[in-house]
């Protein structure tokens, strides 16, 4: 299985595994987050959620523990999306990165950094399963 990012409708990159990390810093706070998602039945399931601070617009969930500077969570309730739209701002100070995780360490393997669309001239981008 992997997860393909989709620029206006096409397959652009993609990377194998079934585990994957998606970050970016938050445009106003400029605060780091970091969403673990995994792929099941070709549907994307978010693991985890890690956000470096809070503030506005930055609201860790209640139950939140806060772990050398991260606060860090898992959804109360499941999550579960058929791909996942992000749009391509100039608002924020560095591009979204999606990276194929180790499901026994964590540790990211192969990523895609979306700075490599720039001269694409790209407003939004899907993340969805493929085969």
């Amino acid at each position: 299985m992997s997860l393909c990012v989709f620029i206006a409708g096409k397959s652009a990159a993609c990377l194998m595994g079934m585990l994957f990390s998606l970050s970016w810093t938050h445009s106003i706070e400029k605060t780091k987050w970091v969403e673990h998602w995994q792929v099941q039945k070709q549907q994307l399931v978010l693991q985890e959620t890690f956000v470096k601070g809070s503030g506005a617009g930055v609201d860790p969930a209640p139950h939140a523990v806060l772990q050398n500077g991260w606060y860090r969570w898992k959804p109360e309730q499941a999550v579960v999306l058929p791909s996942i739209s992000l749009a391509n701002s100039e608002l924020t100070p560095d591009n979204w990165t999606l990276c194929a995780l180790d499901s026994t360490t964590l540790e990211s393997g192969e990523c895609i950094d979306f700075a490599q669309f720039e001269n694409r001239d790209v407003d939004s981008f899907t993340i969805k399963s493929c085969q």
